[in-house]
């Protein structure tokens, strides 16, 4: 490449990163105000995710179509090839993440059907630490940071670990009180949501790595 076409060419690379940072920064979003709906009893801030997610899934396709004219007219090599495919990669994953707040902005509608009064528990807990590793999951790839992002794939067994501790104690509730069993079944599937969150964190951080160095590991074990 010549040096304009070079600078160009880096130009348009800087574009679809913030491109994905953005779509990373609304899936995020609507997984913490699902989260918070859930929490604070805010049947509107449940339906402002689910009517949100449209908008995610179009980000998605936007970033898609940057990374294909980026593939067909640049014809890029080595590093930068690596760099626009973990870009197709990851925008799924967090669109799948934005997914996942819309389903848990679903749960908790269906909850208030069948009101029956369930503590929380460890369910906020799990969602900061799902969030905290996208938003390191994030910063690496903003960033270009091999260590952070192979630090949140550690961070899975954590959470992993809270979902096991969860799950038995929401379980030991419905086996005490059968009254619970609706309540029960839905707080199981948001916890199911978040841990869902965590792994795609993982993944993203997967993808950095492999951007970067152009190893390609599974760390999500």
């Amino acid at each position: 490449m010549t040096t304009s076409v070079r600078t160009r060419f880096e130009r348009e690379l800087t574009e679809l990163n913030e491109s994905v940072l953005g779509l990373g920064s609304r899936a995020r979003q609507a997984v913490a105000r699902a989260v918070s709906a859930l929490a604070n009893g805010d049947a509107d801030l449940a339906r402002e995710v689910i009517a949100g997610d449209p908008g995610i899934n179009q980000a998605r396709f936007d970033v898609e179509k940057r990374c294909y004219a980026l593939l067909a007219t640049e014809q890029p090599v080595a590093g930068d090839l690596r760099v626009i495919v973990a870009a197709l990669i990851v925008t799924t994953d967090l669109e799948r993440i934005g997914d996942h707040g819309k389903k848990i902005a679903r749960i908790y509608l269906r909850m208030l059907e069948t009101p029956q009064p369930i503590p929380l528990g460890d369910i906020p807990r799990m969602a900061e630490m799902a969030l905290a590793m996208l938003d390191r999951a994030l910063r690496a790839l903003a960033t270009h940071d091999v260590a952070e992002a192979r630090a949140v794939c550690l961070a899975d067994d954590q959470v992993d670990a809270l979902y096991k501790q969860t799950f038995n104690v929401i379980l030991s509730y419905m086996l005490e009180n059968p009254r619970l069993i609706g309540a029960g079944t839905h707080l199981l599937q948001v916890a199911h949501e978040l841990e869902r969150v965590a792994d795609r964190a993982t993944n993203i951080g997967e993808r950095v790595i492999y951007a970067v160095t152009g190893e390609l590991a599974d760390l999500n074990v």
